[in-house]
């Protein structure tokens, strides 16, 4: 467990990646990570599911929200010709629970597969618990670097979170 005594920054963080497995759409890679922020869930919350504002907390990001579809929306991470295009779909959202938590699908082109976080109360009235889970299959990724690339993203995600903590 990771621990920062600054106010902004996260608490801890626990990360875990699976083992991948094979399909037609590509090789499988999983992963799932759990931060303690020093963010009210409902600031965690809100950061979240603004989805135009991932750009200022995820690096390399921008997205665009479809204006006929809230629930609809395009993220490109990357630079230029190089950025990746994530087409995504809100499938379940649950904002009244005591633990938050949204289902996204993934649509391709590239990555297949859902994505998912949650928002929960952390030790104290100030903090919250953020867990993000990644499910995608990967065309033309070599099986044997499903791993290598699995850790890669729960890296990412865990900065990502913890600039989005600096934002709120």
């Amino acid at each position: 467990m990771l621990r920062n005594d600054s106010p902004i920054h996260a608490v801890s963080t626990h990360v875990s990646v699976s083992t991948p497995t094979p399909s037609r759409r590509g090789n499988r890679v999983e992963f799932s990570l759990s931060r303690t922020l020093d963010v009210t869930p409902d600031r965690a919350w809100a950061l979240l599911i603004d989805w135009p504002g991932h750009a200022d907390w995820v690096p390399m990001t921008r997205v665009e929200v479809d204006p006929d579809n809230p629930d609809r929306f395009t993220a490109w991470s990357g630079l230029g010709r190089l950025a990746l295009e994530d087409r995504m779909q809100v499938r379940d959202i649950d904002h009244d629970s005591d633990i938050r938590r949204c289902v996204v699908d993934k649509l391709g082109p590239i990555l297949v597969g859902e994505a998912e976080f949650s928002v929960a109360a952390g030790p104290s009235g100030v903090t919250s618990i953020v867990t993000w889970r990644e499910d995608v299959h990967v065309p033309y990724l070599p099986r044997v670097l499903t791993g290598i690339v699995g850790r890669i993203g729960a890296a990412l995600f865990s900065q990502s979170l913890r600039r989005m903590a600096r934002v709120a």
